[in-house]
C-alpha cells in the first residue's frame, strides 16, 4: 500500500471517528446503541455470559501487554526488527490515544444490565481499541511474513478474535455499540499510522 493511500484511510477513518464522536449522544446515536445493545444481549446464557468473559480477559491491558512483549521478543529473535518495530509502535500508540480520548469525550458507561464492575470512562472502547491494534497488526506481519496454506485461517483468526472482544464489551453491559465501533477505528487508524511512520523512518534512513 502506498504512503498516498494510507494517509488517505487515516484521514477517512479519522473523519468517520469524528462523526461517531459527535453524534453518539445524539438520537440517532442512542437508538443505535439501544438496538444494537438489545439484540446482543438478548442471547443471555451461562455459557455465553463464561464465553464472553473469557474474550474480554484476552483483551484487558494485562493480557495485551503480556501477549505485546511475547510478539516483539520473539520476532526480535528472529531477527525481524522492524516489525517488532512496527507492532511494538501500534501497541503503544493505542495506549496512549485511548485513554487521551476517553478523558476528552467522558462518556459515562452504561449503567443497565450490567454483568462486571468496572469504572472509568466508556467511549472509545480500550479493549476494541487494544484489540484492534493488536491483532490488526498481527494480522499483517501473517500476511506478509507467512505463505503457508492456512495463513487465510490465521487471519481470519485474528479478525473473529477481535469481533468477539468487541462484542464480549457490549454483552457484559460496560460498553454502548457505538464506543466500541470507534474503538475499531481508533485501533485501525494506529495501525495505519504506525506503518506511515516506519515508511518514512526508512525512507529517511535509505537517504
Amino acid at each position: 500500500m502506498s504512503q498516498a493511500k494510507r494517509i488517505s484511510l487515516i484521514l477517512i477513518f479519522s473523519f468517520i471517528f469524528g462523526l461517531i464522536a459527535f453524534f453518539h449522544e445524539s438520537r440517532l446515536g442512542k437508538w443505535i446503541d439501544n438496538e444494537v445493545y438489545e439484540f446482543i444481549y438478548s442471547s443471555e446464557s451461562f455459557i455465553t455470559t463464561s464465553i464472553m468473559l473469557g474474550y474480554t480477559t484476552i483483551g484487558e491491558v494485562w493480557s495485551m501487554i503480556l501477549l505485546s512483549l511475547l510478539i516483539v521478543c520473539y520476532l526480535m529473535l528472529k531477527r525481524m526488527k522492524i516489525d517488532a518495530l512496527f507492532f511494538a509502535l501500534s501497541m503503544i500508540l493505542s495506549g496512549i490515544l485511548n485513554p487521551l480520548l476517553k478523558n476528552i469525550f467522558d462518556r459515562e458507561r452504561p449503567t443497565l444490565l450490567r454483568l462486571i464492575d468496572i469504572t472509568g470512562f466508556s467511549f472509545p472502547s480500550g479493549h476494541a481499541m487494544g484489540s484492534c491494534a493488536f491483532f490488526g497488526s498481527l494480522a499483517i506481519l501473517i500476511s506478509k511474513n507467512t505463505s503457508c496454506s492456512f495463513k487465510p485461517y490465521f487471519i481470519g483468526l485474528c479478525v473473529f478474535t477481535i469481533l468477539m472482544i468487541s462484542i464480549s464489551r457490549v454483552y457484559l453491559g460496560v460498553h454502548y455499540p457505538t464506543d466500541i465501533i470507534a474503538g475499531i477505528i481508533g485501533g485501525i487508524v494506529c495501525v495505519l499510522l504506525s506503518q506511515l511512520i516506519l515508511n518514512k523512518v526508512i525512507d529517511n534512513r535509505s537517504q
